[in-house]
């Protein structure tokens, strides 16, 4: 059976990290008249996407990114801070966040530049800054200093039309540029689009599994969690030995967090599938299912900024009893998460 094949654009999620400027003001990379338009980095031209290749090399992104300048990530940190998703979106303090980032993105972080490319797409309320000609060009900034997930991004403007003569070709492309530069994101869109059991033929996904496969270990190497979402669904199979494989990788995404693995399993321990000799458990396991169901909530709530190293001390996989636990979920996420040192 071929993979399931999702529809429409990948967007790209505000709060993942990007660039920064003042209300107003251009990149000052971007402004220099001595820049042709076939010198932008937009225009850019990859080589062709090509869905039946026969080899990837597995690059991590850090390899490939600018170090970080202390100052700038302490105004990142600070403007993720005020972007909580606890607060709802028309009271949070957009004006600010937006100067943040663009403090950030000043001295060179990379990530704020490509958070503040998003805020300025965004509708929120109060962002100084609505033009997606400024968006882009805070993007092609973090090209020049190599980032591979402004290659991603960028791949999803000429796929939204964006860039002029942008289109389904010149996005896989780049595509095609960041994944092999290492993004996670973008090796795990080509990886699942990639791994499929023959070709489709409206070009939705392509029967190259042993590509597309090494492409989603890679990103879930990098802790993309989304990754092990896609992964799990191609561990699944009619053996024990494949069906602890998928386990174990979802629940490795739910470390990571990715949501949809949470909701997964849940569904995997109340039983989906057990008539037909499918499910993953083999039982049911209904104790075990509220507490995916619990965390796959905060998860989806908090949009990947959620991470849950600590998992196996509350939730671990069986045969291992569960710990105990008071039914708060607020006590499962906090015992999960990462233990950090008291803020200087």
């Amino acid at each position: 059976m071929p993979i399931a094949v999702f529809c429409g654009i990948i967007f790209v999620a505000l709060g993942l990290f990007t660039f920064n400027a003042r209300a107003g003001e251009l990149p000052s990379s971007a402004s220099k008249p001595s820049l042709t338009t076939s010198d932008l980095p937009r225009n850019e031209k990859p080589p062709l996407f090509d869905p039946h290749r026969k080899s990837f090399t597995c690059v991590y992104q850090n390899q490939h990114v600018p170090p970080v300048d202390p100052q700038a990530e302490l105004w990142f940190q600070q403007a993720l801070v005020l972007d909580n998703p606890d607060i709802y979106y028309e009271k949070r303090d957009y004006p600010k966040i937006y100067q943040l980032y663009a403090q950030a993105a000043d001295r060179g972080s990379w990530k704020a530049m490509l958070n503040l490319a998003s805020l300025i797409l965004s509708s929120y309320p109060g962002v100084p800054q609505h033009d997606p000609e400024i968006a882009i060009e805070w993007v092609e900034k973090a090209m020049r200093l190599g980032v591979p997930d402004a290659y991603d991004m960028m791949g999803t403007y000429h796929q939204n039309g964006m860039i002029k003569g942008g289109n389904a070709n010149s996005a896989y492309a780049f595509f095609q540029r960041a994944a092999d530069m290492g993004s996670p994101s973008a090796q795990a869109f080509l990886g699942f689009r990639m791994s499929g059991s023959y070709d489709s033929p409206d070009g939705e996904f392509w029967g190259n599994s042993a590509i597309g496969m090494k492409m989603l270990q890679c990103a879930l190497a990098q802790g993309y969690g989304d990754a092990a979402y896609d992964l799990g669904g191609l561990y699944k199979g009619t053996t024990p030995e494949s069906k602890l494989q998928a386990l174990k990788v979802l629940h490795e995404g739910v470390k990571l967090g990715c949501a949809k693995c949470a909701s997964d399993l849940a569904s995997e321990f109340r039983g989906f599938d057990l008539a037909s000799g499918n499910n993953l458990i083999g039982h049911v396991d209904t104790a075990r299912a509220e507490r995916y169901f619990k965390l796959g909530e905060a998860l989806e709530h908090y949009q990947g900024r959620l991470k849950l190293p600590n998992l196996d001390e509350v939730l671990p996989l069986p045969p291992a009893p569960l710990p105990k636990w008071d039914g708060n979920a607020k006590t499962l996420i906090d015992a999960a998460k990462p233990v950090n040192p008291p803020a200087k």
